[in-house]
């Protein structure tokens, strides 16, 4: 029978350099691959000095000193603006009308008209014969004096006698025709009786007619939303506290009746116009007298403002200019740039978070290492950082 041979076992030392030898293969490998693997996913960005704006969002409240004009007697409305136009201190914005007293008025004038056309068709006429009387006494003294002219008869006789009673009875006849004229003439020239009822006409129209004159310079508008009358440029800081509309009213459309009391329309003052804007929570408030950019989103208004007042998370701003597409805007969203930044710019995408430190992945003379940074102000695509130096290079998109 055969007796195994007991195995030989290779020594500790050997033993231990194998082991290490298979653990720096299978480094080198992972390595290989990692590194294959980073270069095919991740880009490298060269970083460099830049500047950004520090942008937020906020909810705006736009405020203006804003005038609801009433109607200040029953009747029709006849505006004569248009809504959104600009008018001047005193400008005629339109008019109630007392249909009833303007019918009034109205038959008034027509019968002033029917009277002195009445009136005017008589005294022509009067004066039509007048003047035929006239003509008639000048045709018959013209032949009174040709034959007193061509007679040959004595002055004293009785022929001659008669005819120079009938020369002065015509003269006489002619003064007092043409005395008739001048009295007629003064009568036409007067017309008191249709100027009597013309101005009881116009005066029943003037009452029948108020109109509104614009107390401020603004633009008309024909609709509220019920923030008219909470807010006062004076007492801007008030905007600071809660503004509760009243509840939004339509105004009284052209050719409508409108009662006494209710609303035809509102002069909105442009200048000056207010922001109250509510900010995200956790921004630290807005500095009083620090001035920022208001964006609105899908428009081409970019407004420059400053920071008026400031409580927690409302700030109340003023702006610089107020455009006229302006307006008729109250609420909306907006996009504020608050500063600017300078630093070395890094994309959004590169920020590594480990731990809760910010940081990035530096290119290395032995490979990639983790860089904490500090985050001074963020963008949509970018962010300004400390803790890096121009040229360093950098991954963007890796994710740990």
């Amino acid at each position: 029978m055969r007796i195994p041979r007991a195995k030989r076992r290779l020594p500790g030392v050997i033993t231990i350099f194998m082991a290490v030898f298979g653990l720096v293969i299978a480094l080198n490998a992972v390595h290989i691959v990692g590194s294959s693997l980073f270069k095919d996913t991740v880009q490298r960005v060269v970083v460099s000095e830049g500047i950004i704006a520090a942008e937020l969002a906020g909810e705006a409240l736009f405020l203006r000193r804003e005038l609801v004009l009433l109607a200040p007697q029953t009747g029709f409305w006849h505006p004569k603006v248009a809504a959104g136009q600009k008018v001047a201190v005193g400008t005629d914005i339109g008019e109630v009308l007392d249909i009833e007293l303007l019918g009034q008025a109205q038959q008034l004038r027509q019968q002033a008209r029917d009277e002195l056309q009445a009136r005017e068709s008589r005294l022509m006429s009067e004066r039509q014969r007048l003047d035929q009387a006239l003509s008639e006494v000048y045709e018959h003294i013209q032949m009174v004096l040709t034959r007193l002219k061509n007679s040959s008869a004595p002055a004293q006789s009785a022929w001659v006698r008669s005819q120079n009673e009938k020369l002065q009875a015509l003269l006489k006849e002619r003064g007092r025709l043409l005395a008739e004229k001048e009295c007629l003439a003064q009568i036409i020239a007067t017309r008191n009786d249709y100027r009597q009822l013309d101005a009881e006409a116009t005066e029943l129209a003037t009452k029948a007619t108020t109109s509104i004159i614009a107390p401020m310079a603004g633009r008309f508008e024909d609709s509220l939303d019920g923030y008219e009358g909470l807010f006062d440029p004076l007492e801007y800081k008030a905007a600071l506290h809660e503004l509760v509309p009243i509840g939004s009213e339509t105004a009284v459309s052209a050719g409508e009746y409108a009662s006494e009391g209710c609303v035809i329309g509102k002069i909105v003052q442009e200048e000056p116009t207010f922001v109250r804007l509510r900010l995200p929570d956790g921004i630290r408030p807005l500095a009083p007298g620090h001035l920022v950019h208001i964006q609105i989103p899908g428009t081409a208004l970019n407004l420059q403002a400053k920071v008026m007042a400031s409580a927690k998370d409302i700030a109340v701003l003023e702006l610089a200019a107020a455009p006229a597409e302006l307006s008729s805007v109250r609420k909306t969203e907006v996009n504020i740039t608050y500063r600017t930044v300078q630093g070395i710019i890094v994309p959004k995408e590169s920020l590594i978070y480990q731990q809760d430190q910010a940081g990035v992945y530096c290119r290395g003379p032995d490979g990639w290492f983790f860089t904490p940074v500090e985050i001074l102000a963020v963008d949509q695509r970018q962010a300004v950082v400390s803790g890096l130096k121009p040229g360093a290079e950098i991954a963007v998109g890796l994710r740990r």
